[in-house]
């Protein structure tokens, strides 16, 4: 069965929007369903984030080891363990990156964005050929528009007011889970992407490979890509996101017996049941892993 009819099969049922996009690293070999389509990222959109990082690292921008003190009004709501922790904890970068791609820190993710930019984050995607991945909100700009209150200034959308509203508030917002003035990217291009970290092109060799260590060590979505996937027989690399009618999953897979690495890029939008849409994330990847280990 060829590739593309194994991904359509896997997700048989599924009520929402799916997209998909595979390539074999070693054969070349490619598939994607909707691969052109536009989705809203969620947290995905942490993987631009830290190309940029890299990027002001290595022109001597910012530096790994600089400290930011964390202040109450820096805690952004959702995930992640920053927002826990008092006020006046020095943290370096290092570590807010590491908090960002391992436990998707939603306050480590905004203080990032906002020492590199978005607009930088934007210019380098455009640099690297990718013409329809956006950043143009953070976490916290995400989170409020959730909830009704997009138009409050920054100052004004702290945790304990997104706290109150959450419970009182039905979950929608104007923005936050379309592609209109949003995060969003296409399966084709975050493969790509992935793709240039794995070639050590995104950034130099080095950068990448610690980008990928950290995607390695990533906590979350176990449900998604890693969950049908042999146990002992594979590495995953990958950043998930969750919202609303929302889950992606975008990584790179190294089948251990072969050392051959193949990227999976899935997303969904206008989901029924998140549960439904990481279960179809599930059965598709078994089945990408399936074909390429089943030749």
């Amino acid at each position: 069965m060829k590739l593309l009819e194994r991904i359509k099969e896997s997700s048989e049922g599924f009520e929402g929007i799916l997209g998909v996009a595979v390539k074999h690293l070693d054969s070349g070999e490619m598939a994607s369903l909707n691969g052109d389509e536009l989705f809203p990222t969620a947290s995905v959109f942490k993987v631009p984030v830290i190309v940029e990082l890299y990027r002001q690292v290595e022109s001597g921008i910012v530096s790994l080891v600089e400290k930011v003190i964390l202040r109450g009004e820096d805690k952004v709501p959702g995930s992640g363990i920053l927002k826990e922790l008092s006020p006046g904890l020095p943290v370096t970068l290092r570590d807010l990156t590491a908090l960002m791609m391992i436990v998707s820190d939603n306050t480590a993710t905004d203080l990032i964005v906002e020492k590199v930019g978005k607009a930088n984050v934007n210019a380098t995607l455009r640099r690297l050929g990718l013409e329809r991945t956006e950043v143009v909100a953070d976490c916290r700009d995400i989170l409020f528009d959730l909830i009704g209150l997009t138009d409050l200034p920054d100052e004004e959308k702290t945790i304990d007011l997104f706290e109150e509203k959450a419970r009182e508030t039905e979950i929608g917002g104007s923005w936050a889970l379309g592609v209109e003035d949003n995060d969003v990217t296409t399966p084709n291009e975050m493969l790509r992407l992935l793709e240039m970290i794995v070639e050590g092109e995104a950034v130099s060799r080095e950068s990448c490979d610690a980008i990928l260590e950290m995607m390695s060590r990533c906590q979350t979505g176990d449900y998604r890509i890693s969950k049908y996937l042999p146990w002992g027989k594979s590495d995953v690399a990958h950043k998930t996101g969750s919202l609303p009618g929302i889950r992606n999953d975008a990584g790179i897979i190294t089948i251990r017996d072969s050392g051959e690495q193949y990227i999976l890029t899935c997303f969904t939008k206008e989901a029924a049941n998140n549960f439904a849409a990481e279960e179809t994330i599930a059965k598709v990847s078994k089945s990408v892993y399936e074909h390429f280990t089943s030749r």
